[in-house]
């Protein structure tokens, strides 16, 4: 497992926060305020570092198969599914053009 700098601070900033704890909780507020915010912005580090590994190494695997390149290609343009008219049939020779009301 290879860290680098970003991953290294936010685990430094996990046990320094984690170390201040007992103390601050003993002494002071604004300690124990130091410590949530050091544990915050090294898990922040942390964790957005390792999603952002995440995400490039999927995006790099999902390139490399070849069925993922380009555009995908649509399968229903003629809308045999009826997805585009919501599953109801919609007739074009049904003479019923003013929207089904009641004709008043």
């Amino acid at each position: 497992m290879k860290l680098n700098f970003r991953e290294i601070l936010g685990l430094v900033l996990i046990v320094l926060g984690t170390i201040i704890i007992p103390t601050a909780w003993m002494f002071s507020r604004t300690l124990t305020l130091i410590a949530f915010v050091l544990l915050f912005v090294g898990f922040t580090l942390f964790y957005t570092e390792r999603i952002l590994k995440r995400e490039e190494r999927m995006a790099k695997e999902a390139g490399s198969s070849g069925e993922n390149c380009g555009n995908p290609m649509p399968t229903d343009i003629n809308n045999h599914t009826g997805w585009r008219t919501g599953g109801r049939r919609v007739d074009h020779n049904d003479g019923d053009f003013d929207g089904g009301g009641d004709g008043d």
